[in-house]
Formats: C-alpha cells, structure tokens, sequence
C-alpha cells in the first residue's frame, strides 16, 4: 500500500472539507438552540433514537461486508470481469433490429432510426 503516489490536495478538497465543517457547526448550533427549549424525556429520546439508529446502519453495513465476505471466500477474488454475451440482434424492448451492418452505422455521419409496422427497428444511414 506504500507504493501508491501521494495524492494532492486540490481547492476542490478544501471546498468539501469547508462544506462539512459548515453543516457540523450548523447541526451542533440547532442542537443548542433546540436542547434548551426541550424536556429531558424529550431529549433523551432523541438521544437515543439517534444512537439507535447509528447502532442499526453499523450493525448492517458489518452485515453486508460480512455477506461479501463469505462469498469472496468461497470463489475466490475476481479475477477478471464476467464475459457478457452481446446481443445486437434486437433492441431493450424486443424489436428486431435492421442494419447494413455496424462498420458503416459507425463511419456514417448521420443514422435513421425507424420502426415499421411490424414492430422491426431500421437503422439507416445517409450519404453526404
């Protein structure tokens, strides 16, 4: 993990970190406007809504990296992304696609795309 080069800190990071600061000191400000203003009962139940609600999002995220986990042990890291049959035969919502083939769609400036009545989408160029 050493080898990986040092990132910089750009004004963008500094803007973030600004961002963050703002929205703590503002959470923590409400907090003391609001806290006096409230019942202990009041306030301890948002305390511990609060935690419980914490308590909860650690408790399924460990879930979840333990789930991950438990598959990564049983097939091993990945090594490679899964193979991926490519269909260019028909379009997302099943129609057949009709084409002179995907060379000249690529070279061709402009593309017509129609469907016709039997539901078969056409795609065709146009010569400058």
């Amino acid at each position: 993990m050493g080898d990986r080069p040092k990132r910089r800190i750009t004004i963008r990071d500094g803007f973030h970190a600004l961002i963050v600061l703002c929205t703590w000191v503002l959470f923590f400000y409400w907090w003391y406007i609001v806290f006096p203003l409230m019942r202990l009962s009041d306030a301890a139940w948002a305390v511990f809504s609060i935690l419980a609600i914490s308590l909860g999002t650690v408790v399924v995220t460990l879930g979840w990296v333990r789930y991950n986990l438990g598959i990564f042990r049983r097939k091993g890291p990945r090594l490679k992304n899964p193979d991926i049959l490519e269909r260019f035969t028909i379009d997302t919502l099943g129609r057949e696609l009709v084409h002179s083939g995907w060379e000249e769609l690529r070279a061709s400036r402009l593309i017509t795309v129609s469907v016709d009545g039997e539901g078969r989408k056409t795609l065709s160029t146009r010569e400058d």
